[in-house]
Order: C-alpha cells, then structure tokens, then sequence
C-alpha cells in the first residue's frame, strides 16, 4: 500500500485516506453519542485545525492557540470560553474571519514537529478515543509553547 504524507502536518496517510477523512469519522463518532464522546467535540475540531492551519485565518489560527491554551493549560471548559468570548467572536462584531481563504490563511514561521497527528488519533477506533483526543491536545499544546 503506498504511503503518503500530509502537506500540512506532515502525518503518514494510507489506504487513501487524508486528515479530513480522519476527521469526518472522529465528527461521526461524536455525534452518535453526543453526550458521550461528543463532549470532546470542540477539542478534536480544535486540535485537527491547529495541525492544518490553514483551515483558519492568520488571526483565527492565533485565537485558535489561546483557546488550548484555556482548555489545556487554565482547565478552563468550553462552556466557560463560550461565555467568555461569544460576543466577542460573533460574526457582527468581530471585523476578521475565523476560516482561512486564499488570501488569508493561518501558518507557522516554523511548523512544529507533532508527536501526535489525526490519523494517530482515529485510526485505533472509537475505544479509548476521548483519552487520545486530549492527549493529543496536551501534545499540541506543548509543540506550539
């Protein structure tokens, strides 16, 4: 099976798949039990857009980093953040973009060398997947300090 690798985070890819198949399977899984693993939810969108920042713009991608930093470093919830931050993100008052575009879009002066990367995190199945889901939080968080 031939072997291919990530232009963003620089994870090995088999069986055809990308990063956002990974994705999409660990968003399946956390909307069938919402209440569940779901709770991680924002965490793994997170992690998964820090790891490809080009998903977000310049200033989405530094938003991005404070938001781990709350989650990982001050244990803050996401319920806290959304508290915190919902009017100052909401889209009639911030004058800046979240999602990356073409002509503005999230990097790194040098991308960090990730331990952990999405398939790392999908590809061992659902079992044990909250556990990895902040570990891999705790690994990108401490990659990008």
């Amino acid at each position: 099976m031939k072997e291919e690798i990530c232009p963003e985070c620089g994870a090995v890819l088999t069986e055809g798949k990308t990063c956002r198949d990974y994705l999409d399977t660990m968003i399946m899984w956390d909307f069938q039990d919402f209440l569940g693993v779901g709770q991680i939810h924002h965490l793994t969108v997170l992690c998964y857009g820090l790891q490809h920042p080009a998903t977000y713009s310049q200033k989405g991608l530094e938003d991005a980093k404070d938001f781990l930093r709350e989650f990982v470093h001050e244990k803050n919830s996401f319920e806290e953040h959304d508290k915190r931050n919902r009017e100052r993100l909401s889209s009639n008052v911030r004058d800046w973009k979240i999602i990356g575009t073409p002509e503005d879009h999230g990097s790194y002066a040098a991308m960090p060398h990730w331990t952990i990367r999405t398939p790392d995190v999908a590809m061992p199945g659902l079992e044990g997947y909250p556990e990895r889901v902040i570990a891999w939080a705790q690994s990108i968080y401490n990659e990008i300090q």
